[in-house]
């Protein structure tokens, strides 16, 4: 049997035959008020320490006034820290996900009788919110009605199914939120586990379409792919929202790029030395703890008839074509909203290609990785690509910078509402969280060495928007005309998922001025 069957549940690994299970965990894993290490079924002492020199400051989750069903005295107070492994430690199974002799999480918990004179501890105690009308602050608003948590099994390097067990769970019960559908506490919880590509759209369309004046809270253990499915599916239900309530999301970033939480936290990384500060997904634990919910700003892609969405590509051959997987029940799209980035061109193409579970085990490396082949081949994009400007009402033709011409190939066109792909990729270095504004970075047919100068640029905190080979400006909206024969080169990417236009098809992408969904923010 896989690791991840026997790490779950059996509950918890049931199958309906529907393309989505919701299903309440049994309650048979040692919670984090009973242990040093919070991990299923080992139960284990709270360390108990007054020393806390050796504590991690930057692996503090959160802290919490002691009670006596913690610890005899009642007093003091409890630390629980998340402990990671190295990235590089992490074995994976391309079938399976981590290695099973592996652990790459653990959730620690100290007890201490008091706490050091230390603003940043301060800023991590419980509770920090306003009651709840019964003198109750605990667990936060924005956790105390209608909540749901979707474990994302194929995202990233598959660690989404562990830090659940492990990290996630026994936090929430330690604020009091059970999984448990009978819990007479109050605070309750709902657990989706992805099936297939379909799971969280389903999700979005039969969830979080149904009585819209409810409060609702999504937790997201996954990367920006499920973000978009969030999206998609709350669109195709209802495509505006009135006086209705709007779903709050936390993003727990357990993707590759992690783009749209990398963009978001941008500022906190900011606080700290570079190569310091807390992790990723420290950071995103603090944020669904302490955060507070902001309007996520969104945007339209429109497709010509024929386009359809794409699944991972077949195998590179050795002459260095993909096989075409047009005509294969794919499904036909005419349009998808994103709040991250579409592309096409060198980016497009390398999200699509870097999509095997050969590249995937790789992490964010499958990127680089990728890369390399891509830029072997120096493909330059046969498209012609318009804009619309503020206080214009037409497309007019993009002039590339440097030319000043208009027409011919390109090798990048990349139209984005946030900063960063990856945590040190600055596509967009002007752009801001909730901005909402629409920004292009484009470039010519400048060959393979010139465009990995580029890129290379972009991870010195964007500096490739001062070449003079690179276009960045303001839009309202962009137009790309594809007049490509080969299909491999006919991809198009709306926050990862891949779409494939027929030649002589178009994307058009413009900014939405709606609200579908609300962010967690720190």
């Amino acid at each position: 049997m896989s690791f991840l069957c026997r790490l779950m549940p059996r509950a918890f690994r049931r199958r309906t035959g529907a393309k989505m299970t919701v299903v309440h965990m049994p309650r048979n894993a040692a919670t984090a008020t009973q242990t040093t290490t919070a991990a299923t079924s080992t139960p284990a002492n709270i360390t108990n320490s007054d020393d806390l020199s050796q504590l991690n400051h930057d692996q503090i989750v959160f802290i919490l006034p002691a009670t006596r069903t913690h610890v005899p005295s009642g007093d003091g107070y409890l630390i629980y820290s998340l402990i990671e492994a190295s990235p590089e430690t992490i074995k994976i199974d391309n079938s399976d996900g981590v290695d099973e002799k592996q652990q790459p999480f653990k959730l620690e918990v100290t007890h201490a009788s008091q706490l050091p004179k230390d603003p940043g501890l301060a800023q991590l105690l419980l509770p920090q919110h306003p009651t709840d009308g019964e003198g109750s602050q605990l667990p936060p608003p924005h956790l105390r009605s209608d909540t749901h948590i979707i474990v994302s099994t194929r995202s990233g390097i598959r660690l989404a199914v562990p830090f659940y067990e492990v990290v996630l769970r026994p936090l929430l019960d330690a604020l009091g939120l059970e999984d448990n559908p009978k819990s007479e506490r109050g605070y309750r919880y709902e657990v989706t586990i992805t099936e297939n590509e379909h799971t969280i759209r389903d999700f979005a369309s039969t969830h979080l379409t149904k009585d819209r004046t409810r409060k609702r809270t999504v937790v997201l253990l996954s990367g920006d792919g499920g973000v978009v499915d969030l999206l998609n599916g709350i669109g195709e239900a209802q495509e505006h929202h009135d006086t209705n309530e709007v779903p709050t999301v936390g993003i727990l970033p357990l993707g590759t790029g992690n783009a749209l939480f990398h963009s978001l936290h941008k500022l906190e990384y900011g606080r700290y030395p570079e190569g310091k500060g807390p992790s990723s997904l420290v950071l995103g634990l603090r944020t669904l703890f302490t955060g507070r919910p902001e309007r996520l700003p969104t945007f339209r892609a429109e497709f010509s008839r024929g386009a359809k969405l794409i699944g991972a590509p077949k195998p590179i051959v050795k002459d260095g074509e993909v096989e075409d997987e047009v005509g294969k029940g794919l499904k036909e799209v005419d349009h998808l909203v994103g709040a991250i980035v579409s592309s096409y061109g060198f980016h497009a193409s390398l999200v699509w290609e870097s999509d095997t579970p050969a590249y995937r085990v790789h992490g964010d490396k499958r990127f680089g990785m990728a890369a390399g082949e891509l830029l072997k081949e120096s493909h330059a994009y046969d498209a012609d690509v318009e804009v619309r400007l503020k206080s214009q009402e037409e497309f007019k033709p993009l002039v590339r910078k440097g030319k000043g011409e208009e027409g011919g190939k390109y090798d990048y066109v990349l139209a984005t509402m946030v900063s960063n792909l990856e945590k040190t990729f600055t596509v967009s270095p002007d752009s801001k969280p909730f901005e909402g504004q629409l920004r292009l970075v484009h470039f010519g047919d400048v060959g393979g060495e010139k465009t990995m100068e580029i890129m290379q640029a972009a991870y010195r905190g964007g500096e490739h928007i001062k070449m003079e080979e690179v276009g960045y400006e303001e839009v309202e909206a962009v137009k790309v005309v594809i007049k490509e024969e080969d299909p491999r080169w006919r991809k198009v990417c709306i926050d990862g998922t891949i779409v494939e236009v027929e030649k002589g098809g178009w994307m058009k992408v413009r900014r939405e001025r709606g609200e579908r969904l609300k962010v967690l923010v720190a």
